[in-house]
């Protein structure tokens, strides 16, 4: 019995330091992602779709381009939704969707059809921040 305790004090403690670690690295990336210029993001999500969709150096200067201008235009965060009104949630909901628009229009003209299918295949199965991951424990999936 005492040897199952101390077996069972050690797995908890492993558990414990292996959550908190992986919290400390999303919250490292985090600030990381927000000491970036939008020239520099523009940059590293070019390198990134540039490995995934090997994009040639014409689509790689007109990707970094769309990328740099949308991000750019893109408002600053609020502080807390719970604080936004309706129409100030709905307002940023559609101009996030209008970025989204303006995003896919733009990847179909630089894209060929192929690296666009890889793309939008890339881009539905990309994992979101807001509570994905609970709703789709729910639903069964993972």
């Amino acid at each position: 019995m005492k040897k199952a305790m101390i077996i069972f004090m050690a797995l908890t403690t492993f558990a414990i330091s292996a959550q908190n670690k992986n919290n400390d690295r999303k919250e490292h990336r985090k600030q990381l992602q927000e000491n970036l210029t939008p020239e520099q993001r523009a940059e590293l999500h070019t390198k990134k779709m540039t490995l995934d969709l090997n994009l040639n150096e014409a689509q790689q200067i007109k990707v970094n381009q769309t990328l740099l201008d949308l991000q750019k235009d893109k408002p600053k965060r609020t502080e807390s939704r719970k604080e936004m009104t309706d129409a100030q949630k709905f307002e940023a909901k559609s101009a996030m969707l209008d970025r989204r628009i303006a995003m896919k229009k733009a990847m179909k003209e630089i894209l060929t059809e192929e690296q666009f299918a890889k793309w939008e295949k890339k881009q539905q199965h990309r994992p979101r921040r807001f509570g994905n991951k609970k709703r789709s424990e729910k639903r069964g999936e993972k």
